[in-house]
C-alpha cells in the first residue's frame, strides 16, 4: 500500500478510479476538475448521473468512467462549501474522503485518484483541507489488514496548491507542466460558457443570491445569459449608463461598490461571478471582512468582470486602498486591456501567464 501526493489533470492518471468533485445535483458549475471530468467520459455519464439524481455533502457515489479509458470506474463526491468553519465543513469533507475509500474498496479498486476536495471554488482554507486529506488516506491506509493493498493519489492541480503540498511534505510529483492548468481551464472555459454549454449545465448552480453562500439561487435574466462573454460592450445597455448616478459620490466599501456596479449595469450576480473569474465564497469574504484588504488580483478581476472604464477602476480599487499603477507591470497590462474595452478575462489571463505575472480571480 502507498500513498503519492503527485501534480496532475486527474483525468489523465492511469488507476482503477479517479474520483468528481461534484454538487448534490450533479450540475456542472464551473471550469474545475468536474467540468474536466464530465467533457472527457461524454455523455454517457450524463445519463447515468442523471438516474442517480442526488448526492447528499459527504457522500459519494460511483459509477462507469464512459469515455475515460484510463480508470474503470468514476467516484463522484460532494464537498462542503467553506462558511467560516462553523457550519460542520470539517467533519464533511472527512466524510467525503471516508466515503471515496470506503466505495473504492467495496468495488475492488485497487488504486484511486483523488482531487483537493473544497479547496478551490468551494473556498477551503488550503492549509486545513490538506491537512484533512492527508490525514484520512493515511488513517484508511492504516487501518486495511496486512494483506490488502490499495495505491492512493492525492492529485493536485493549482501552483498554490502544489507549494503547500511542498512546503508540508516536500517532492511532489510534478507530471504536467506550469502551463498546462491555465491552458486547460481556458479549453474548459471555451466549453462550457453560455453559448457552448452543453444541455445538463445550470447557470443556477454557479452562484447564490445576494452575495451570500448560503441565500437562495436566482435566474439570471434572458437578456444577459448568451452576452456576457462578448466583448461587445453595448450589451450593458448605453441608455442605462446614460441615467446612471455620480459613482464618485457613493459612500461605499468595496464590495458595496462591485454591487452597486452590477445594479447599474443589469449585472446578475451569476454574471459578475463568471466575468471576474472569482466565485461567490470570495466575494462573500471580501463583503462581510471589509477591514480585510482583497487581494490585488482579486480586486482587479472584479474590476474587469464589471466592464470598469479606467476612471471607474480606479475608483473602485481605491476604496480597497490601491490603484493601478504605471510603474507595476501587471497593473500596466491590465490598464492596457481596460483601456481598449476588452474584458475578456480568461484573453487577460492568457496575456499574464505568458509575462510569468499573477493571474486574475480564483485562477
Amino acid at each position: 500500500m502507498a500513498f503519492t501526493i503527485v501534480r496532475n489533470d486527474i483525468v489523465r492518471m492511469e488507476v482503477d478510479a479517479i474520483v468528481n468533485s461534484t454538487n448534490e445535483r450533479f450540475k456542472v458549475g464551473g471550469v474545475g476538475v468536474d467540468a474536466g471530468i464530465r467533457h472527457a467520459a461524454g455523455p454517457g455519464l450524463d445519463a447515468e448521473l442523471a438516474e442517480i439524481g442526488f448526492c447528499p455533502p459527504g457522500s459519494s457515489v460511483i459509477t462507469g468512467s464512459y469515455g475515460i479509458s484510463s480508470c474503470r470506474y468514476i467516484i463522484h463526491t460532494v464537498g462542503p462549501i467553506y462558511r467560516g468553519g462553523l457550519h460542520g465543513e470539517a467533519e464533511q469533507l472527512r466524510s467525503c474522503y471516508r466515503s471515496i475509500l470506503a466505495l473504492a474498496r467495496e468495488s475492488g479498486c485497487r488504486s484511486v485518484a483523488i482531487p483537493f476536495l473544497s479547496a478551490g471554488a468551494y473556498a477551503y482554507p488550503k492549509k486545513e483541507a490538506y491537512q484533512i486529506a492527508t490525514s484520512c488516506i493515511r488513517e484508511f491506509l492504516f487501518s486495511l489488514p496486512e494483506d490488502e493493498d490499495m495505491m492512493i493519489y492525492l492529485v493536485l492541480f493549482d501552483q498554490a496548491s502544489v507549494e503547500l503540498g511542498n512546503k508540508i511534505d516536500g517532492g511532489i510529483r510534478e507530471q504536467i507542466s506550469p502551463a498546462y492548468p491555465m491552458a486547460k481551464k481556458a479549453r474548459l472555459g471555451s466549453l462550457f460558457r453560455p453559448s457552448n454549454r452543453p444541455a445538463q449545465f445550470d447557470p443556477g448552480e454557479l452562484a447564490s443570491g445576494p452575495f451570500d453562500v448560503s441565500a437562495p439561487q436566482e435566474q439570471a435574466p434572458a437578456e444577459h445569459t448568451m452576452s456576457f462573454f462578448v466583448e461587445d460592450t453595448e450589451a450593458l445597455g448605453s441608455a442605462a449608463a446614460a441615467a446612471m448616478p455620480d459613482y464618485t459620490e457613493q459612500d461605499l466599501s468595496f464590495a458595496e461598490m462591485c454591487e452597486w456596479w452590477c445594479a447599474q449595469k443589469g449585472l446578475s450576480k451569476k454574471e459578475f461571478y463568471i466575468c471576474s473569474n472569482i466565485n461567490k465564497a470570495m466575494f462573500w469574504n471580501m463583503k462581510h471582512h471589509p477591514d480585510q484588504i482583497p487581494r490585488k488580483t482579486n480586486a482587479l478581476a472584479c474590476a474587469v468582470g464589471l466592464r470598469l472604464d479606467y476612471e471607474q477602476a480606479q475608483d473602485l480599487l481605491m476604496r480597497a486602498g490601491m490603484t493601478l499603477s504605471r510603474y507595476h507591470a501587471l497593473d500596466r497590462t491590465v490598464e492596457r486591456f481596460i483601456r481598449s474595452g476588452n474584458f475578456n478575462i480568461y484573453e487577460i489571463n492568457e496575456t499574464l501567464f505568458e509575462q510569468d505575472l499573477p493571474l486574475l480571480g480564483a485562477c
